[in-house]
């Protein structure tokens, strides 16, 4: 029997200055779609698009620095360019909604080079295009994923678990089953991680959003093998069907737009 879990996506944008007040942002969800022109002094222009280079409309790019932020949304070609900006540094980030499994996706897009996610003087005009990953290093942000994380836990913490020894190693294989958030055909993954003395918690960083059949196998020292069980806190099976759901927060984050997820691990008795 496998147990459903869970799903993952992308958001829109604005053209007025507003001040800076946190990460969650409660501007207009549709903000006004400023055509692109030929980049002028003064401004931001470029595109938006999908892991397969196609244009996404409705994004939002967001010009910002500490003190104040301008908001654009792209038009039906994925360009868009801002208004003019006073003088100062900046940079860009951009976000784009996207449907998945019934659910919607705020998450975050990506850019052609490291570089452009530093600030720049758009005195001159700038170009900043963006790209949709489902998967690599958000450079701008230290330890952080386009792709999302699965929390594997050792044990539910019953007095009842007959937990793994240290040194134990586990393998976690990830089959998709239905195309990844983008659309494309995901490849089957395995990651793996030895036991530690007194820690129960493991992270597998980077995971394309998408619906997987999850299991795991322990090989003890002495290479005797065994497959695990693993599912929720109160129900665990040999395999699970899960789904990365998105996150709490869409635009104005800086994380990939994916909701961790947490499944536990227990022995086959």
């Amino acid at each position: 029997m496998k147990l459903s879990l869970g799903a993952f996506l992308m958001s829109a944008c604005m053209l007025t200055a507003c001040e800076k007040d946190g990460p969650i942002d409660e501007t207009d969800p549709n903000p006004p779609v400023e055509e692109p022109a030929d980049t002028k002094a003064g401004t931001v222009s470029g595109s938006v698009v999908d892991s397969q280079g196609r244009p996404i409309a409705g994004a939002r790019v967001r010009i910002e620095n500490d003190w104040s932020y301008y908001d654009v949304s792209t038009n039906a070609a994925g360009k868009y360019t801002s208004p003019t900006l006073p003088p100062g540094g900046f940079r860009a980030v951009a976000w784009a909604t996207i449907p998945y499994q019934g659910q919607d996706y705020t998450l975050r897009m990506g850019m052609p080079q490291a570089s452009d996610y530093d600030y720049f003087d758009a005195k001159n005009g700038v170009v900043r295009n963006f790209k949709w990953q489902i998967s690599g290093p958000i450079p701008d942000r230290e330890g952080a994923y386009f792709g999302a994380t699965l929390e594997l836990m050792s044990g539910t913490g019953s007095i009842w678990d007959e937990r793994m020894n240290p040194g134990d190693n586990v393998y976690v294989t990830l089959k998709p089953t239905i195309p990844l958030i983008d659309g494309s055909i995901g490849e089957v993954i395995e990651r793996s991680f030895t036991i530690q003395s007194g820690n129960d918690t493991y992270l597998l960083h980077d995971i394309p959003a998408g619906q997987y059949e999850i299991s795991c196998i322990r090989v003890t020292p002495d290479n005797y093998q065994e497959q695990l069980l693993i599912g929720t806190f109160s129900q665990q099976w040999e395999a699970a069907l899960i789904t990365f759901q998105p996150g709490e927060y869409g635009i104005g984050t800086y994380e990939n737009g994916l909701k961790r997820l947490s499944l536990y691990m227990n022995l086959n008795r």
